[in-house]
Parts: C-alpha cells; structure tokens; sequence
C-alpha cells in the first residue's frame, strides 16, 4: 500500500488526513486503528491507494 486517506466533510469543506502506508509489504496483512478528530464533521470515508494508485473507497457514513 501507498496511503490512506480519511475523507470527511462539514458542509462547507472537505477535509483529508493522509497516513503513509509505504511500510507495508505486498499480500502482507495488518490491522490499523487511526485517532480522528471529527468533532462538527457531517460524513466521512476512507480511501485506500497502492503504490500503482489503483484505489478503494469506503461509501460515505453520514455521522449523527
């Protein structure tokens, strides 16, 4: 993998917080847990890249 990105918006922006995944090996696996500060945030998803930048999204979550 390449990175990660949390995707999240309020309304009026779109926020992203990208975490480098360049550590992790090909058919390896791994379990990850990110602290996100979503406080005042409507939505979020996560989007996953690898090193060829083929992706993968998670569908929006609306946050209550």
């Amino acid at each position: 993998m390449n990175f990660a990105e949390i995707v999240s918006g309020d309304g009026k922006q779109v926020y992203r917080e990208r975490i480098n995944l360049n550590h992790t090996t090909a058919f390896g696996k791994h379990q990850f847990s990110w602290p996100v500060n979503l406080s005042g945030r409507k939505w979020v998803r996560i989007e996953a890249w690898d090193i060829a930048a083929n992706g993968a999204f998670t569908p929006m979550i609306w946050l209550e």
